[in-house]
C-alpha cells in the first residue's frame, strides 16, 4: 500500500512515523518557523533511504541564495540519483527540478518544480520551493500562476489552506493585480492570523497602493502574530519601516533599523539585505546614519567572489560604497564580470541586469550621478531578472531619483516623480521630492 503524507502525497517510503515528521518540518517551512533543516536532518539520520526527506533538504539549499549551499546541495543530489530507482513520480520530479539547478538552468528547474503539481497538486513542499524559485528569479507571472493551479483540489477545510492562500496574495501583487492580492490576503490572515507569509503579501499590496496607513495600523496591531520567532520577523519590520518612510518618518525607520536590523557576523543573509536597503534608502533622503553601515559590508565581505545571485551583490555593492570600501567593491565588479562571460541562467542575468545595476550603485556612490543615471536607467524595467519582489526592486528607482536630483536633472526628477505619484497619489516622500523641482528650490538639486 502506497503511503501519503500529511498533506496527501504519495512518498515512497515505508515508515510512517518518519513521514509524519517528513510533514512537520513541511510545516516549519511553509509557516517560516525556526530550523525545518535541524528536523529533516534528525528524520534523515533514522531514515537514511527517505527519499522525500532527502528532496526536502536539498531544496532548502537549493532556495538559500547563498552559493556556499552549494556542496550540501550536491551531496544531496548524490544520494537522490542512488536512490532513484525507488522513487515514485513526485520525488523524480523533485529529483530533476534539483539536477537543473545544479546544471545552472534555474528557469527549467522552477519549471520542474511547477510540472510536479499537475499530477500532485498537494504536494505543498513542491509548491513552497516552486514559488521560493520564482521570487529568487524575480519569475512575476509564474509567482502568480503557481498557486492556482493547485488552488481547486484544496479547500477552507484543509488546516494547510492559508499557505496556499497567502502565495496566491503574494503572486497577484507582484504581477500588479493589488486590489484581488489584497482581497486573498486579507481571507489568508483571517483564515490563519499567525501566516506570516500572508501577513507579507498584505504588507505588499498596501504598499503597492500606497495605503500607507492602513498598512501601519494592520502591522502595528497584528505585531504579537508576525513579531514573534520566525524567519520573516525582521523581514516584516522592515515594510513597517518603508511606510514609515514613505510619510517621511525618517526618525522612526531607524528606531526600527537599530532595534531590530542591526547586523551582526550571524545574521543570515536575509537579514543582512533588509539592514542595506532600509539604510540606503535613508542615505538617499539625506539622514545621516553614522557608522551603521560597518558591520553590513564588514558581513558582505565574505560574499564577494559568489557572483551568484545579483539581488546579493546589488546590496553588498552599496555598503561598499557606504563605508568607501573601494577595494571590494572593485573586486566584486571583477567577480561578476568573469561570472558573465560563463553559460546559464545566471550569467545571462548577470550580463543582462546585475552588472548595470551593480555598476550604477557604484557610479552613485563615487558621485559620478550621470554614470549612475544612464546605467539605471537602462535597466531599471528588467531589473525584475535580479529577483526579489517589487518594494525591494524599487531602491534602484530611489536610486536612480536621486542620482538625478543630485546632477540637477530636473526633467528627469519630474518624469520619475510622476510616475510615483500614478501609484502613490499622496505621498509625503514623493511630495518631497516634487518641492525640489520647483523654481524656488531647484538650487538643492
Amino acid at each position: 500500500m502506497t503511503l501519503v503524507d500529511g498533506f496527501g502525497a504519495p512518498v515512497s517510503h515505508n515508515n510512517q512515523s518518519a513521514i509524519d515528521a517528513f510533514y512537520e518540518a513541511a510545516i516549519l517551512l511553509l509557516g517560516y518557523a525556526p530550523d525545518p533543516v535541524g528536523r529533516i536532518k534528525a528524520v534523515l539520520q533514522q531514515s537514511p533511504d527517505f527519499i522525500m526527506g532527502h528532496c526536502f533538504l536539498a531544496g532548502m539549499y537549493l532556495v538559500a541564495s547563498d552559493k556556499r549551499r552549494r556542496k550540501s546541495l550536491l551531496v544531496q543530489y548524490e544520494i537522490l540519483r542512488e536512490l532513484a530507482p525507488q522513487a515514485n513520480d513526485r520525488e523524480r520530479g523533485h529529483i530533476k527540478a534539483i539536477k537543473l539547478w545544479l546544471d545552472g538552468d534555474f528557469y527549467a528547474s522552477s519549471q520542474a518544480y511547477a510540472d510536479i503539481l499537475l499530477y500532485c497538486p498537494r504536494d505543498l513542499t513542491a509548491l513552497q520551493f516552486g514559488h521560493q524559485t520564482d521570487f529568487l528569479l524575480g519569475h512575476v507571472s509564474s509567482t502568480r500562476d503557481r498557486p492556482a493551479r493547485v488552488m481547486r483540489h484544496w479547500t477552507r477545510d484543509d488546516p494547510e489552506y492559508s499557505f496556499i492562500l497567502g502565495m496566491q496574495a503574494f503572486g497577484l501583487e507582484e504581477s500588479g493585480h493589488y486590489a484581488a492580492g489584497e482581497a486573498l490576503a486579507l481571507q489568508c490572515v483571517e483564515l490563519n492570523p499567525k501566516d506570516t507569509w500572508g501577513v507579507h503579501a498584505l504588507a505588499h499590496c498596501y504598499e503597492m497602493q500606497g495605503k500607507t496607513g492602513q498598512g501601519i495600523s494592520f502591522m502595528q496591531n497584528c505585531e504579537d502574530k508576525w513579531g514573534g520567532d520566525n524567519y520573516l520577523s525582521i523581514h516584516n519590520r522592515w515594510h513597517l519601516s518603508l511606510y514609515r518612510i514613505e510619510r517621511c518618518e525618517f526618525d522612526l525607520a531607524l528606531q526600527a533599523h537599530d532595534k531590530h536590523m542591526l547586523v551582526t557576523p550571524k545574521s543570515e543573509l536575509m537579514d543582512v539585505h533588509d539592514s542595506a536597503a532600509l539604510l540606503w534608502r535613508l542615505h538617499l533622503d539625506d539622514v545621516d546614519v553614522g557608522d551603521r553601515w560597518n558591520a553590513v559590508a564588514d558581513r558582505y565581505v565574505t560574499f564577494i567572489d559568489q557572483a551568484y545571485m545579483p539581488f546579493n551583490d546589488m546590496h553588498a555593492m552599496m555598503s561598499f560604497v557606504a563605508t568607501g570600501r573601494e577595494e571590494e567593491a572593485n573586486s566584486l565588479i571583477r567577480a561578476l564580470e568573469a561570472a558573465s562571460e560563463l553559460e546559464g541562467t545566471g550569467a545571462m542575468i548577470i550580463r543582462t541586469a546585475g552588472l548595470p545595476v551593480v555598476r550604477g550603485i557604484q557610479a552613485f556612490g563615487q558621485g559620478d550621478f550621470s554614470k549612475a543615471k544612464n546605467l539605471l536607467s537602462s535597466v531599471r524595467h528588467c531589473s525584475n531578472l535580479l529577483g526579489g519582489s517589487i518594494a525591494q526592486r524599487d531602491v534602484i528607482n530611489l536610486t536612480l531619483l536621486g542620482a538625478a536630483t543630485r546632477s540637477g536633472d530636473v526633467a528627469m526628477v519630474e518624469g520619475l516623480v510622476d510616475e510615483r505619484t500614478a501609484l502613490k497619489p499622496s505621498s509625503p516622500l514623493t511630495d518631497m521630492f516634487m518641492a525640489k523641482t520647483k523654481p524656488g528650490n531647484r538650487d538643492q538639486l
